[in-house]
């Protein structure tokens, strides 16, 4: 009894810390979502049980431009001599038919990360209301890696990239270890919310300073924290736990090493992209630093800058380019 009264205890000191962390999600059940999904892959690998070069025009008639897109590395398009039977020829990989299979046990049913993705466009929806809604599309051999837009009506997913770390697949592809631990379905959401907000609002790196790239790299992760309100934060980061845990033991050091640095200013690409790109670790600091480190501190300043600033919607977070009114407006000074 005494040991249940305890587990009961930690769950609640959970709870209590998960709520300050992160503010109470909104309720968006009432906000009206049309989000369809189509398994590209599945329709694409059926053709290979009925090889008919109707089928294959009856395909590319449905998915339009994305079917070409998909073939575009191939060299394929329309007006390519003989193209059905390239296509038929493809479906019959040997390899190929071995990934789909293993991607179709892995997800043999869509649904539920159907209903994640629809809950997870309500909140894009209450939070910007004038957002479009994409639909899903799924499929293997991606053109993009994981997760990727396009235009501005499809959100992709290549399902091959979450089968787990040890899947065999990935073994003769040259992926650091540092990236391949991302390779899970857990990572599936995130994926997708960061490719959606960055193509609502681009950014480009060129002719920025290092300041600009850790502000906007922290509000997309503010903004995916509050579309995706209950994943941890290792997910919506992208960090490891023991990472963000090292991160906030050592914040007050990690500021110090940009102010000494002078680096928030920094105007040269090639210097300061190391500061907000993944990696195994972060160029001059302990070994212990996490790659990417500048995104994790853009993201401390923003979340200091919406507590401070309450009224401040997420749209207008997104919409503001001056970063240095939000560093000032964030007062950030770690202790």
């Amino acid at each position: 009894m005494k040991q249940l009264l305890l587990s009961i205890a930690t769950l609640l000191l959970i709870g209590v810390i998960s709520s300050c962390r992160r503010d109470r999600p909104p309720r968006v059940d009432h906000i009206q979502v049309h989000l369809p999904l189509f398994r590209f892959e599945q329709d694409l690998f059926s053709l290979a049980n009925n090889p008919d070069r109707q089928e294959v025009h009856q395909l590319a008639k449905k998915y339009s431009d994305f079917f070409w897109f998909y073939f575009e590395e191939f060299g394929l398009n329309d007006t390519t001599a003989g193209w059905p039977d390239s296509i038929l020829h493809y479906v019959s990989d040997t390899l190929l038919r071995s990934l789909y299979d293993s991607v179709q046990r892995q997800f043999p049913d869509l649904k539920a990360t159907q209903q994640q993705l629809h809950r997870m466009m309500q909140y894009f929806r209450f939070y910007f209301p004038t957002t479009p809604v994409p639909a899903i599309v799924t499929l293997i051999n991606g053109p993009g890696r994981s997760a990727f837009t396009y235009g501005d009506t499809l959100l992709c997913i290549s399902l091959d990239d979450y089968l787990g770390p040890h899947s065999r697949f990935y073994r003769h592809r040259d992926i650091p270890r540092y990236l391949l631990r991302r390779f899970r379905p857990e990572y599936m959401l995130s994926h997708c919310s960061h490719v959606w907000i960055t193509q609502l609002y681009p950014f480009s790196p060129f002719g920025r300073r290092l300041l600009d790239a850790m502000i906007y790299n922290g509000k997309v992760l503010y903004v995916k924290s509050r579309v995706l309100p209950h994943l941890p934060d290792s997910i919506i980061t992208e960090f490891r736990q023991a990472d963000l845990e090292w991160c906030r033991r050592n914040e007050p050091l990690i500021w110090k090493f940009f102010l000494d640095h002078d680096l928030l200013y920094e105007h040269d690409l090639l210097e300061y992209l190391k500061f907000v790109t993944d990696g195994p670790n972060t160029s001059g600091m302990p070994p212990e630093a996490p790659g990417n480190i500048g995104t994790w501190v853009g993201w401390r300043i923003v979340s200091a800058y919406m507590k401070k600033n309450p009224n401040v919607t997420l749209s207008q977070l997104m919409e503001e380019q001056d970063a240095q009114k939000i560093l000032d407006g964030a007062a950030y000074k770690p202790r």
